[in-house]
């Protein structure tokens, strides 16, 4: 099913690379690598080596898979699941302490607002504003990764909960539990900011 095109297709460059197509890598890589960098550097809580190494070795793994890769889904939706197994993988090998997420002010609007009580930024919420960012960013940070992977792929890249359910291996209600947990987790830890005036 042919949809929206872009100067070269994802599928068509794959085709290139799997006959060796160093140029077409490239491309590839230069259209996707702000997405495959932004999600590994929100999981692993920042910049640094780490996260280099991480995006270089996901786009390694692409070109190695090249000749096995065939169009079930969106090119996207592969790239991410690959993005998601190496980061568990990292996880996994380097120990939960390393787990952080650096989320912003909006992103916690974006999960509270609904919940009533929209965020004035007056000069006399200047103080508790950035210790609510603070707030915000150690809440995300405990979260569980899988949480957190689904936060991200919703709300910073977009996906739809369908194609998040490919990347996450899960079912579609088992996607939209996790983002429920983590909206729930998320007002709990941050309850002390909401309602109570302190």
């Amino acid at each position: 099913m042919g949809t929206g095109q872009e100067e070269t297709r994802d599928e068509d460059l794959m085709a290139q690379i799997a006959k060796g197509d160093e140029e077409a890598f490239r491309q590839l890589i230069e259209r996707h690598q702000d997405r495959v960098y932004g999600t590994v550097a929100k999981m692993l809580g920042g910049t640094g080596p780490d996260v280099e190494e991480l995006a270089q070795e996901i786009f390694l793994r692409v070109w190695r898979a090249a000749s096995r890769y065939e169009v079930k889904a969106k090119f996207t939706t592969w790239l991410m699941t690959i993005t998601r197994n190496l980061v568990f993988t990292f996880f996994d090998s380097a120990g939960k302490k390393r787990e952080k997420l650096h989320e912003t002010l909006e992103t916690e609007e974006d999960f509270m607002g609904g919940q009533g009580g929209s965020l004035k930024r007056t000069a006399a919420d200047e103080l508790s504003g950035k210790e609510l960012a603070e707030a915000v960013e150690k809440a995300c940070a405990e979260l569980p990764r899988t949480q957190r992977m689904v936060v991200h792929l919703r709300q910073y890249e977009g996906m739809e909960f369908e194609e998040i359910a490919k990347v996450m291996g899960m079912s579609l209600t088992a996607v939209k539990a996790l983002m429920f947990r983590a909206r729930e987790n998320l007002r709990e830890k941050l309850s002390g900011y909401f309602g109570a005036s302190n």
